[in-house]
């Protein structure tokens, strides 16, 4: 396409009224989806970099633990192995409970404040 031909497009389209109209909100609701995004993300982000923190810490806690005292660590891995679907239940449960603190309840409440 030629110059010329895309700047009479160009001029063209100036000068005539578009066949649609935006809601007078519209940027609004442009930016208030964009910021929810972003929001969800960071969010994310931080309950998986808290996440990662704690159970690197709780690693380094066993392992130093299993370092001073290896029959106690033995005997808490084999109640742990014993008792495998409440443990599992238990972990779930504690892991679900802090996602909605990090998470949910955050969405929730941005949610909440920007309607009023």
């Amino acid at each position: 396409m030629k110059t010329e031909e895309l700047d009479k497009i160009i001029e063209k389209s100036f000068k005539t009224e578009p066949g649609f109209v935006l809601p007078a909100d519209f940027a609004r609701k442009v930016t208030f989806s964009m910021m929810r995004r972003e929001q969800w993300k960071s969010d994310l982000n931080e309950y998986l970099f808290l996440t990662a923190v704690i159970l690197s810490l709780v690693s380094v806690a066993v392992g130093l633990y299993y370092y001073i005292d290896k029959e106690f660590v033995m005997r808490a891995l084999a109640f742990a192995s014993g008792n495998i679907i409440q443990v599992i239940f238990a972990l779930f449960l504690l892991n679900f409970i802090f996602f909605a603190d990090r998470v949910l309840l955050r969405l929730l409440f941005s949610r909440w404040r920007t309607n009023n």
